[in-house]
C-alpha cells in the first residue's frame, strides 16, 4: 500500500511529533520532512488537520494524526522489516496495553512534575513517576535490550521522546532515575534506545529544548498543558 512519498508534519520540539518521525526513520521510508508550527492555527494548517497538532502524515491524499496511530500507520502502510508491532496478535496487544500505559500514567506526571510550582507537589509526585517507571520495567523483555526484545518497537518509540527530556526534569525540578538496583534494565533500555539510529536522527540540541521548557517550569502556559497532554501533543 506504499503508494506515494508521504508528507510528516512535524514540530522539532515536541515528543509526540517525534514519535511519527522516528517510525519513518526505523521503517526507511522515504518521506517529506514539513516544519509546521502547531500554535499557529492558520486556515491553511487547520484544513490538514482540524485538531490543530502535530504530527501529521499525509500520505496518498489521506491525512493521519495522534502520534500512536501514526505509528501504527506507518508500521501498517509499510509492511516491510523491520515491523514496530509484532505479528503475533498476543505480543502486538501486549505492546498498545503499554504504549497506552505511557500514554496515561508516565507522559502526564512528566508534565505535572514540570509545571507544578510547590516544591512540596514536586516532592509528591517524583515517587509516582518512579513507581510507574519501575512497573514499565518490569514488562520489559529480561534480556532487551528493548521492550519486547532485540528490536526498536512501538513501546520504545511512545517513551523515547519523553525520556530524551528527562534532563530536563533533572535541571528544572532535581529528577532523576535511580541508576542501579531494578533500574539497570532501565538504563540498559535507554542505551539501546538512544543510539539506535532512527532516534538518534530525531533528537535536538539540549540547549534548545531547556529553553524552549522553561516556560513550562515557570507555569506560563498551564492553561494549554492539560488539554495537549490528553490530545497527544503538541508541546516542547
Amino acid at each position: 500500500m506504499a503508494g506515494g512519498i508521504p508528507k510528516l508534519y512535524c514540530a522539532w520540539f515536541c515528543p509526540f511529533a517525534q514519535r511519527a518521525w522516528i517510525a519513518l526513520e526505523a521503517k526507511g521510508v522515504d518521506f517529506e520532512y514539513i516544519e509546521q508550527d502547531p500554535y499557529n492555527k492558520t486556515p491553511e494548517w487547520l484544513s490538514i488537520n482540524p485538531r490543530g497538532m502535530v504530527p501529521v502524515i499525509v500520505h496518498n491524499n489521506n491525512t493521519v494524526y495522534e502520534s500512536p496511530v501514526c505509528i501504527e500507520y506507518v508500521d501498517e502502510a509499510w509492511p516491510i522489516e523491520p515491523r514496530l508491532l509484532p505479528t503475533d496478535p498476543y505480543h502486538r496487544a501486549h505492546a498498545r496495553i503499554w504504549g497506552d500505559f505511557i500514554g496515561k500514567k508516565i507522559t502526564p506526571l512528566f508534565y505535572a512534575l514540570l509545571m507544578k510550582q510547590s516544591e512540596a507537589e514536586q516532592q509528591g509526585i517524583k515517587p509516582r513517576l518512579i513507581r510507574e517507571l519501575l512497573e514499565l520495567v518490569k514488562a520489559m523483555d529480561p534480556k532487551g535490550p528493548f521492550f519486547q526484545g532485540e528490536k526498536l518497537g512501538f513501546v520504545d518509540i511512545m517513551l523515547a521522546p519523553h525520556v530524551a527530556r528527562f534532563f530536563i526534569l533533572k535541571h528544572y525540578r532535581g529528577f532523576e532515575v535511580p541508576k542501579s538496583g531494578e533500574f539497570e534494565r532501565f538504563h540498559l533500555w535507554w542505551e539501546a534506545v538512544r543510539n539506535a539510529p532512527a532516534v538518534k536522527a530525531t533528537l535536538q540540541d539540549d540547549g534548545k529544548l531547556l529553553d524552549s521548557y522553561q516556560r513550562y517550569a515557570d507555569a506560563s502556559v498551564k492553561s494549554q498543558v492539560g488539554d495537549a497532554i490528553r490530545k497527544g501533543g503538541p508541546m516542547p
